[in-house]
């Protein structure tokens, strides 16, 4: 999968994979060497690698993951807060009677999580089919300082705040899930749990914070 404009940042040898929401926008945008360069889309590793192997050889190649339930939960309302739209296939989110009852749609049919960008378990973006890490680096949205600090020392950039783009406005996620939906978002992305070292959480457990 390869997007027009790819996050392809020759001045700094890098190269980012754009997981959907994981305060990509964000990144993307702040290491552009010109606001007027326009840079997007959810371009793979694979679709990098197959498309800029020298590219892909030879930069540094980071992702940022984001811990699976709570990213459903931002990306369903990033989905529903926008108008119906082919490009963005959110239809079914329009249609669902709320965040619960979504879950359980895609439990009945998971070939939606591949045909929803948004929704692709992350796994998919940074991992060849035999589930091999091809980035050089991958980072936790929960440690979003932590993580810009180290790419601003890395790229000698001016360490400023990283704006917040793209941010979807939702309720806490504990008020979005009951323990039935949890178990299923713990099925849906079992290897992305597993991979990235995730523990399925419970109501009573606090999300990873930064």
């Amino acid at each position: 999968m390869v997007y027009p404009n790819p996050q392809i940042y020759d001045h700094l040898r890098a190269i980012f994979v754009h997981v959907p929401k994981c305060a990509g926008t964000s990144i993307e945008n702040a290491l552009k060497e010109s606001q007027d360069r326009v840079v997007g889309g959810h371009t793979t590793a694979l679709g990098y690698r197959r498309a800029f192997p020298e590219k892909f050889r030879d930069y540094f190649k980071f992702a940022i993951v984001r811990h699976p339930a709570d990213r459903l939960v931002s990306a369903f309302n990033y989905l529903r807060e926008r108008p119906t739209n082919p490009a963005l296939n959110n239809q079914i989110v329009h249609e669902a009677k709320d965040f619960r009852s979504f879950v359980v749609k895609l439990a009945e049919s998971e070939d939606l999580l591949m045909k929803i960008v948004h929704l692709m378990p992350q796994h998919c973006f940074v991992c060849d089919p035999t589930m091999k890490i091809l980035v050089d680096k991958i980072f936790r949205f929960e440690a979003m300082t932590m993580t810009w600090t180290q790419l601003c020392r890395r790229y000698a950039l001016n360490g400023t705040p990283l704006p917040k783009r793209n941010a979807s406005s939702h309720a806490p996620w504990q008020d979005c899930y009951d323990p039935a939906s949890l178990q299923l978002v713990a099925s849906l992305y079992q290897k992305d749990f597993a991979l990235f070292g995730y523990s399925p959480v419970t109501l009573t457990s606090p999300m990873p914070s930064d």
